[in-house]
């Protein structure tokens, strides 16, 4: 049979018009002699696919990339397969070993006795499933210790081997960024097959994006692109907590969110010329609105309409009702928010209770997994309950301060000029070279896991040093170590500083300005000024992700900054440089601006507006006073 012929019977297979089985055997038969053909191949995996037989699939498009290596459409499809089927591939991979271990387990049989005991089981009123009593006196069979300890390593390691394909997965995508970029449609083809493949990770999904306007620095797309990623973290928490950690700030209907990121992603919108994006502008709206700038968020809602309005006049009739949907909602956003905070919090209410009406409309009962079945009243009774605190406590929040509110926040603002000022230092920093054996023991279990880290990359390590300002402030040691990346672009600093554990990338420009990748997100609200291009990750980043990303932005910073290069970092000298361009940054900052509005948001102080008030007017007094001395 031919390619053709063959092709047309795999698409009547796949239609249920031709006799699957069938099909499929000729098909193996004709790859079988024919295994240089990619097409052949290419036939099966659609097969497979029709089927759902993902995992079938995969190999068979992992046999196809050794044929054809170029074919970049099938390297993004096994990547999304491998980190969405990440799970039964490894269960795959080890059923054979478990069934050494048990081979009474799983199979057929052991179905069909599933589904005959379910049948022996009674169900309550209350949804709990209970065996009869003539089943209560029968024990199950002793299992060997040894048998139990080798099923729980093997499961632990099946359990890393599939966050290792995942893992694997993710970095295929950037490495293809990498060997692609230059070219923008592969580029984009290879952001939508991330998104299309729902994968999340921000900062490596930040890093390509990166590498991708590091080589289309004016490409719009590849802007909106990172407008769009600033916007999905600006409420990205490493963990819950009961109080903001800092640098986030609470709102009363928007959550909480991390305020530099949030100045940033409007900064990012902002950049983008002519910007007739009715999503990003939304995004905007919902932003402003959040730092309670009202006025600017109405603007920006009604940016959005235009954009949607304009959209409405290039559309098709299915397009259009949900155009028309939102364009009404962004209206409606712009007067909410034309009315100020009050105006806000009545819709959001209104909104709330159109939703409790909602749920009224359901069943009387429903089931939970795990309580079983239960009263809606008992539900609708506790939903209501808390909407009224919600009301009252909007309702009864005052837009300024009492006398005693007052006090509180003049005597907050105090101490925080007093720490923010006590930064500014013009003290020369020293790092000084030192021999891991000489820390502490206590401090080794951090040191010997990032070590451990750190031999999984490409990173050269460099030496062990203390930062001496930092002993000097804590009057204890402060060990450190430093990493080169391969290219000396770029190094990595690692410090324990007391009860912190700081992880750092840094790079020295041509200009005098620093690139540094931090891992302070849940950490600090302050900031290093403009010639300090900074940006902060998670504590529980890894390392790894935190390389690729500094690397990207490195990369997209110079291809935004014509003349400006980077300056190799080949020795501790390099580091002591930029610590003190670092604190010399810092004070110059401080000194001509003070304290910042997206410092003072991240402390999360009610009645924000006064409070920034106050704390500019002692930050800026205690500034005099040090420059005076």
């Amino acid at each position: 049979m031919t390619i053709e012929k063959m092709r047309v019977q795999v698409e009547l297979a796949c239609n249920d018009e031709a006799d699957f089985e069938e099909t499929m055997t000729l098909l193996d038969s004709h790859i079988a002699s024919h295994p240089e053909n990619a097409e052949y191949l290419r036939m099966r995996i659609a097969m497979f696919d029709a089927a759902y037989d993902h995992i079938s699939a995969w190999k068979d498009r992992k046999v196809l990339a050794l044929l054809q290596p170029e074919d970049l459409d099938n390297q993004l499809a096994i990547l999304a397969r491998q980190h969405k089927s990440a799970y039964w591939i490894t269960d795959e991979v080890f059923e054979e070993k478990m069934q050494a271990l048990f081979p009474d387990e799983g199979g057929d049989e052991d179905e069909d006795d599933d589904g005959k005991e379910y049948e022996d089981e009674e169900v309550s009123e209350e949804g709990e499933v209970s065996e009869h009593e003539d089943d209560e006196d029968t024990e199950d069979e002793p299992v060997d210790p040894a048998l139990l300890a080798a099923r729980e390593a093997l499961e632990k390691e099946a359990a890393s081997y599939s966050e290792q394909l995942e893992q694997q997965a993710m970095y295929g995508f950037v490495q293809l960024m990498k060997e692609h970029a230059t070219d923008a449609g592969k580029a984009d083809k290879i952001l939508t097959a991330w998104s299309d493949a729902n994968i999340w990770n921000p900062w490596l999904r930040y890093s390509m994006i990166l590498q991708a306007l590091a080589a289309h620095p004016d490409k719009v797309e590849f802007k909106k692109e990172r407008a769009r990623l600033l916007v999905a973290i600006c409420d990205a928490v490493e963990e819950d907590s009961a109080k903001a950690p800092p640098g986030f700030f609470e709102h009363m209907i928007l959550g909480r969110m991390h305020a530099h990121t949030v100045y940033e992603a409007i900064n990012a919108i902002d950049e983008i010329d002519n910007l007739e994006d009715a999503d990003l502008l939304t995004q905007k709206g919902h932003l402003l609105k959040a730092l309670d700038k009202y006025p600017a968020a109405a603007d920006a809602y009604r940016l959005a309409a235009k954009a949607y309005e304009a959209a409405l006049q290039n559309s098709n009739e299915e397009e259009q009702e949900v155009l028309n949907h939102r364009l009404q909602e962004v209206l409606q956003e712009a007067d909410t928010c034309q009315g100020g905070r009050a105006s806000i919090h009545a819709r959001h209410f209104a909104e709330l209770e159109n939703t409790m009406a909602q749920l009224g409309q359901l069943p009387a009962n429903f089931r939970n997994e795990e309580v079983g079945f239960r009263d809606r009243a008992e539900v609708m009774a506790n939903l209501k309950s808390a909407l009224g605190e919600w009301q009252e406590h909007s309702t009864n929040t005052p837009e300024k301060p009492n006398e005693q509110e007052m006090q509180e926040i003049k005597s907050v603002a105090a101490k925080v000029a007093n720490s923010t000022v006590g930064l500014v230092s013009w003290a020369h920093i020293d790092i000084a070279p030192m021999e891991k054996a000489a820390f502490k023991d206590e401090m080794h279990p951090w040191l010997d896991e990032m070590q451990q880290a750190m031999a999984k990359t490409d990173m050269q390590f460099l030496s062990w040093f203390q930062n001496m300002a930092n002993v000097l402030i804590l009057k204890r040691e402060a060990p450190g170590a430093c990493w080169l990346a391969p290219t000396q672009e770029f190094a990595l600093l690692i410090e324990a500083a007391g009860n912190a554990r700081l992880k750092r990338c840094v790079s020295l420009l041509s200009d005098g300005s620093l690139l540094l990748t931090s891992d302070a997100r849940s950490s600090s609200y302050y900031l290093s000024g403009p010639r300090v291009h900074s940006f902060a990750l998670f504590k529980s980043t890894p390392v790894t992700d935190m390389l690729a990303l500094h690397e990207a932005r490195l990369h997209a910073h110079l291809a935004r900054q014509p003349g400006v290069e980077v300056r190799l970092i080949t020795d501790l000298a390099d580091i002591e440089e930029f610590e003190n361009l670092l604190r010399t940054h810092a004070r110059e900052f401080r000194l001509a601006y003070g304290i910042t509005d997206p410092e003072i948001r991240g402390m999360n102080v009610q009645f924000n507006d006064v409070y920034a008030h106050e704390l500019k007017r002692e930050v800026a007094e205690r500034l005099a006073a040090l420059q005076a001395g």
